[in-house]
């Protein structure tokens, strides 16, 4: 290695990742340095450990503050960002770096509504994202994606056929909803149910997928034991409102994912329905339902509180139609599970950091 080289790895040193707690040299972040003195250029890529990094900003500037204040403020530093190929891996699913199930306890919190917008703001903030609709007997994503008459196509692979997902807002989606008709009622008992969630992940032919969002069905019981045990899921997610009785059943969610017959991470807890705003009233926010119980439950279990969500009408009116309001760029709703999205890729990577310790 060349003075100037190490001069400047030295330099690179100094930018810590908050996440990892660790130099972002030593954590083997950064790759392609090259530099040209002519010019006065430090050329770098970054690698992430999600493409759906919220700290693009972060690295960016800091990289530059280090490497000016060795080389001169003359010189111009240009970092691109690239991210790991390798993840968590998901048995069954080699195709899929990371399964994530998103759960709540109890049903009426807007879990679907939250899977769905999830999906939409991990996408566009880079990843390669699939949404799988695993409550098999209330499929909603089908509304809420606009897909209530979508029917997937069939191919061969391998000798064998796949369900196509079907492809919209720049994620792909499976759910039974897309094979039953639309009205008709599942009434399955539990081993027939996980037996057709199992099928639904196995033989539908996902692309390669940063994650895989599953949205789960209510409860504890059957269907949530088996995706964990036959697929090693890399996290799970807890979606509860302020209400005392979606508390209590998230707490059980998160209990559930903790027994030993189960051992799903739990990432963290979404507070759906967090409060109501009003745009008369932009500096207010009226907690309806009470506030802060989805940070007060994170506390209590030692996890992250990913973020919560408003309670707005527009919610409604957008999921109703077909329109996910993550897609309304610069709204509050956006915003709020932009920042969720953001909070889910952080917490994915320190669990996984952890894992690999």
């Amino acid at each position: 290695m060349n003075p100037t080289e190490a001069r400047i790895y030295e330099a690179l040193r100094s930018v810590i990742d908050p996440d990892l707690h660790q130099n972002i040299v030593d954590a083997g972040m950064v790759k392609g340095l090259a530099w040209n003195a002519e010019d006065r250029k430090v050329s770098l890529t970054l690698q992430l450990t999600t493409p759906a990094c919220p700290l693009k900003g972060y690295f960016s500037s800091q990289i530059t503050e280090a490497i000016c204040r060795v080389m001169g403020e003359a010189w111009t530093v240009e970092v691109t960002f690239s991210a790991q190929t390798a993840g968590g891996g998901v048995e069954m699913l080699p195709q899929v770096k990371n399964l994530l199930l998103v759960g709540s306890g109890k049903g009426g919190v807007g879990k679907s509504t939250v899977s769905t917008n999830l999906a939409i703001a991990l996408a566009q903030l880079g990843a390669r994202v699939g949404l799988l609709d695993a409550d098999i007997y209330g499929p909603n994503v089908p509304l809420l994606m606009g897909l209530e008459h979508a029917k997937p196509a069939v191919r061969e692979k391998d000798g064998r056929p796949f369900l196509v997902p079907i492809r919209k807002y720049g994620i792909e989606v499976m759910s039974l909803g897309f094979l039953v008709p639309a009205g008709q009622a599942t009434p399955w008992r539990g081993p027939m149910a996980s037996n057709t969630l199992r099928q639904l992940l196995t033989e539908t032919d996902w692309s390669e997928l940063d994650y895989l969002i599953v949205d789960m069905p209510p409860g504890t019981g059957d269907i949530q034991i088996t995706l964990a045990q036959q697929f090693r899921p890399q996290g799970a997610i807890i979606v509860t409102t302020p209400q005392k009785l979606a508390y209590a059943d998230a707490e059980k969610a998160i209990v559930m994912f903790r027994m030993p017959l189960v051992q799903v991470p739990v990432l963290g807890v979404i507070e759906n329905m967090a409060y109501f705003w009003t745009p008369a009233l932009p500096e207010r926010k009226f907690y309806i339902f009470g506030e802060s119980r989805g940070r007060m439950l994170a506390e209590k279990y030692g996890v992250s509180f990913l973020g919560e969500v408003p309670l707005l009408e527009e919610i409604v009116q957008q999921s109703d139609a077909g329109i996910p309001p993550a897609l309304q760029q610069g709204t509050p709703v956006a915003e709020s599970f932009h920042q969720i999205a953001g909070e889910v890729a952080r917490a994915l990577s320190r669990q996984l950091a952890t894992a690999t310790v």
